[in-house]
């Protein structure tokens, strides 16, 4: 009778225990789960904002190229400018959202990312970059509606002063992003070692306290408890693998074009920085030429937008060819076409592009049977010339250089002059 209440009494002890471990497990294991995919969460939408952040840098720069672009068609070289604006109008809508995602951490995916104090002193602080951006736009917005050149002078003036500041506070907001993504990284890591810690500490609790009476079903908790641990690291170890993965896919789309895989304006921009650094610390002379395929709209009305495509690439594995490996070619545009020549003298440089602008005039293009041929105009910097202090003013007196060959009847080359 003793026995039999003795044996009633600790069947129900270990029964409460049992239960006690399971359901501490079960919590620990729901919590850990929960943990780790909202901070998962929040790095997918760290990696999302901080491509905006490097996209909303990269468009002020494209809004300052496009007024001085859409300048001198509109007052120098009397041309068409509907493409410009268009292009101006659809970059400076995008910039409008990036700003407000920035700002609010309202996500076009959906998701509210809560800002950091420090991104919120960047756009609402001393730096008050949300302002600056809106007024940078505003100012663009205006040139759209200026059809005097005087008045279009003074705000472009505005854009080009407030530019490169701007540039810098954008970077400042890349470069935080960047950061807080890379501190929840660390945050995840160290998750993952307070889950283990949490869940091996659990354990020994159990083995002291609830399991000691019943040997063979510590034994087999434990292991069950194992391989649920087991689980949730391959888990996050195969969670981390493809964000890893998508990101060096997202980097790799994002910094080629799709059509020509030639680097694209995304790097473009860093590059030739590196390079104009180079030259100011170690008078490392470069160059770079400004192409576009003359009368490319044409080909796409009589051929069909397909060969304009077979042209493009076509065109790109030529600019491969006759460039050295230390080259890089970009495609910045529809029909525009960038290349970075780094320590070669002048001279040779000129020669080379000549030999490229021979070379394309003589390639037979063909396409579903049919055969046409194309010619090239071309703006040429290079440092042997005249030096520049900037990305901005390296821009303008190449693209100035290459619409100067296209007014002077295209299919040559001119070099560029001092501003």
């Amino acid at each position: 009778m003793m026995a039999d209440k003795t044996r009633s009494s600790l069947h129900t002890l270990i029964t409460k225990r049992y239960m006690l471990a399971v359901t501490l497990i079960a919590l620990l294991s729901s919590f850990a789960a929960y943990t780790l995919k909202s901070a998962l969460s929040d790095v997918d939408n760290t990696a999302y904002i901080v491509n905006i952040s490097g996209s909303q840098r990269m468009l002020s720069q494209h809004i300052a190229l496009d007024i001085h672009r859409l300048y001198q068609q509109r007052f120098v070289m009397n041309t068409e400018q509907t493409e410009t604006e268009n292009l101006l109008t659809q970059h400076i809508d995008t910039m409008k959202s990036a700003n407000h995602q920035l700002a609010s951490g309202q996500l076009n995916n959906g998701h509210q990312l809560e800002l950091s104090p420090t991104i919120r002193d960047i756009y609402f602080g001393d730096i008050d970059l949300y302002d600056r951006v809106n007024f940078y736009l505003k100012i663009a917005t205006q040139i759209l509606d200026t059809t005097s050149e005087e008045p279009f002078l003074q705000l472009m003036s505005e854009i080009d002063s407030s530019s490169e500041n701007l540039l810098i506070d954008l970077d400042k907001a890349v470069n935080q992003y960047q950061r807080e993504g890379d501190e929840r990284l660390e945050i995840i890591q160290r998750l993952e070692v307070g889950v283990w810690l949490v869940t091996l500490l659990t354990l020994m609790l159990e083995v002291i306290f609830i399991f000691r009476p019943m040997a063979k079903e510590v034994i087999k908790s434990r292991d069950a408890e194992q391989r649920l641990l087991n689980s949730l690291e391959d888990q996050v170890e195969l969670r981390t693998y493809k964000l890893e993965a998508a990101n060096k896919k997202l980097q790799e789309l994002a910094s080629k074009d799709p059509l020509t895989n030639l680097n694209n304006r995304l790097t473009l921009e860093v590059d030739i920085e590196t390079l104009i650094k180079g030259f100011y610390s170690h008078q490392c002379p470069f160059a770079i030429a400004l192409i576009d395929i003359d009368f490319f709209k044409r080909i796409n009305d009589e051929y069909g937008h397909l060969a304009g495509d077979h042209v493009l690439k076509e065109f790109a594995e030529i600019l491969q060819s006759q460039g050295r490996n230390t080259d890089k070619v970009y495609r910045v545009g529809g029909e525009e076409f960038v290349l970075l020549l780094n320590r070669v003298p002048c001279e040779r440089t000129e020669e080379m592009m000549l030999e490229l602008i021979d070379k394309t005039r003589s390639h037979q293009f063909k396409f579903e049977g049919q055969q046409f041929t194309v010619t090239i105009s071309m703006g040429l910097y290079h440092t042997d010339l005249f030096p520049v202090a900037n990305l901005r003013d390296l821009f303008f007196v190449t693209d100035k250089a290459l619409y100067e060959s296209k007014a002077n009847g295209r299919d040559r080359l001119t070099l560029a002059t001092r501003m």
